[in-house]
């Protein structure tokens, strides 16, 4: 990567080159690190990285709310390029549905049919469909979720059967927000939803009444909101080493404090803006090599599968402390997670980008003279 902030990030976002997928990938990554500590059959606990974060988060917060910041962006991005409700909704429809319904249909499959105690659900039982439906459909973004939307009974021991998807709900919502805002803009676009993300950013933090019927989880909402602060902003703004160096020495500066005050030296604030600058840094430079993950996005599959496979892993693998069952984990969870991008999520979102190359197309000849 190139060592200066030689480009915008809107210049970034727009080349070929970038390291955006690289981050969402470590930040996929992450998670599946966490989990794998968290969900051991032996010695289950937090990993190194969220032992060193507590009591302020934890890796697999810290890597989603990397997840929420760069997807904030470009969401914001993708409306002000293009701000059509239809052509938003279908877009972000390819995006996330098919992968997701691929995911929850074969796990499901696989684990009724063979993780399954005497009393379970079959795979044509009320039960099962609820929670292929309710996943599938981000349980009609509803507020309050009942439990018997995470599992089905006698599976897996009864557990939350992919715990990852609970995040998918809440960028749901964030999508939603997206395209209200941007379908309301009373102001030119840019400057509209730069208004609108920064105060609703220090609505949630400043009153959080305001927003509390839409949001509980303030700190992917407001990294989401950065995201989208950012996005406004992108063309003037260049994240790199100094900024992300700044970021870092703030959060240094501040630990003495915080760990006086709190007995802890890290605040989320802290964590959030360093991890924030990293990333965007990371995502804006110039990539050299690793071409075939910036032209492929595994990190979605990735985070989709891996709790499953988890799952599977440690019921039919009791004795597998943290490491064993994170290297099992990334063995069978990686070639699932390219086989859902190559067959099913690219696919898809180039589907959806023909349907509306052709209905733009259509639209044109109909309204010539």
């Amino acid at each position: 990567m190139t060592a200066a902030p030689q480009r915008t990030l809107a210049d970034a976002a727009a080349a070929r080159d970038n390291g955006f997928n690289l981050v969402r990938l470590v930040a996929a990554l992450g998670v599946v690190v966490h989990h794998a500590y968290l969900l051991a059959p032996v010695a289950a606990g937090d990993d190194p990285i969220s032992r060193l974060l507590k009591p302020a988060t934890n890796l697999g917060l810290l890597m989603v709310g990397v997840f929420f910041l760069i997807s904030g962006f470009f969401i914001t991005r993708s409306w002000m390029h293009d701000p059509s409700l239809l052509r938003f909704a279908v877009r972000r429809c390819a995006r996330i549905f098919p992968g997701l319904a691929a995911t929850v249909l074969l796990s499901t499959l696989v684990a009724v049919l063979f993780f399954s105690g005497p009393e379970a659900d079959s795979l044509f039982s009320q039960g099962t469909w609820q929670y292929i439906l309710s996943n599938i459909s981000l349980h009609g973004l509803r507020y309050a979720i009942p439990d018997a939307e995470w599992q089905i009974a006698g599976v897996l021991g009864g557990q939350h059967l992919n715990g990852s998807l609970w995040t998918l709900y809440w960028e749901g919502r964030m999508y939603v927000m997206v395209a209200l805002l941007g379908a309301a803009a009373a102001l030119p676009l840019r400057q509209w939803l730069m208004g609108a993300a920064a105060f609703l950013l220090l609505a949630a933090n400043l009153f959080p009444d305001v927003a509390g019927n839409y949001i509980w989880e303030q700190r992917l909402w407001s990294m989401f909101l950065a995201g989208m602060l950012c996005c406004t902003l992108a063309a003037q703004l260049r994240i790199g080493p100094v900024q992300a160096a700044c970021a870092c020495a703030l959060l240094a500066l501040n630990f003495t404090r915080a760990e006086d005050q709190t007995g802890t030296g890290f605040t989320w604030f802290g964590i959030a803006l360093a991890a924030g600058a990293v990333a965007l840094w990371a995502g804006s430079a110039q990539l050299r090599g690793w071409r075939h993950v910036r032209r492929h996005d595994y990190s979605y599959g990735l985070y989709l599968c891996h709790w499953p496979v988890i799952l599977m892993l440690k019921t039919a693998l009791p004795q597998l402390s943290a490491l064993p069952l994170l290297a099992l984990t990334l063995l069978l969870a990686i070639p699932l997670a390219m086989l859902s991008w190559h067959y099913v999520e690219a696919p898809a979102m180039q589907l959806a980008q023909r349907w509306l190359s052709a209905r733009s197309a259509a639209s044109k000849v109909t309204l010539r003279p």
